[in-house]
């Protein structure tokens, strides 16, 4: 299953604390392949969530040969699926990933996410200078190892996915049990 890489990452949320209640209803997108070539929308650059999430460069990323996403190693830049939707796209999931921390870092703006509440919005810019605006609608908790495989289609409605670490953190492992998807539509 896909999961979002976690190295060297430091407690952020104090052991044992509850993960933030699921909440919301999930924007449908059923299970499908990647985004087909040759979209005419540019790729994703940076994101901003007003009031919470100041601007952060986005990256393109893969998975890697386990299936994890290869989220950029500071917490301060945050990583795009690049097989998947970009921003305008008529249908599939923008999916953004980044740390909550790191060891050099500390807490990162994606620690945010968990007391975003829905109805907030979230702003991606993309290369060609548009800007395009998500409202955030639902909220869900995963096991690490288990991210739903519709995150990664290009089928479906257009939404986004915010996704980023939760639950407590295993020293030993250097990885956090659980991941938080925040799932946001147009408008």
């Amino acid at each position: 299953m896909a999961a979002v890489a976690s190295a060297a990452l430091t407690l952020a949320l104090p052991a044992g604390a509850p993960s933030p209640a699921d909440t919301g209803a999930l924007p449908s997108a059923p299970p499908g392949s990647a985004r087909p070539a040759g979209s005419a929308h540019a790729p994703p650059v940076a994101l901003t969530v007003p009031g919470h999430v100041g601007t952060l460069p986005v990256d393109p990323v893969a998975a890697s040969r386990d299936g994890a996403l290869e989220v950029p190693a500071s917490p301060s830049r945050v990583g795009w699926w690049a097989l998947g939707a970009r921003p305008g796209d008529p249908r599939g999931t923008l999916l953004l990933a980044g740390h909550i921390d790191s060891a050099a870092e500390g807490a990162g703006p994606f620690e945010a996410l968990h007391a975003l509440p829905l109805g907030a919005r979230a702003h991606v810019a993309a290369a060609d200078g548009t800007r395009h605006t998500y409202r955030i609608v639902a909220r869900r908790t995963y096991r690490a190892d288990d991210l739903p495989q519709d995150l990664f289609n290009a089928a479906g409605r257009p939404r986004l996915a915010l996704v980023t670490c939760a639950g407590a953190f295993d020293p030993e492992a250097g990885a956090y049990a659980e991941n938080l998807v925040l799932y946001g539509v147009p408008g």
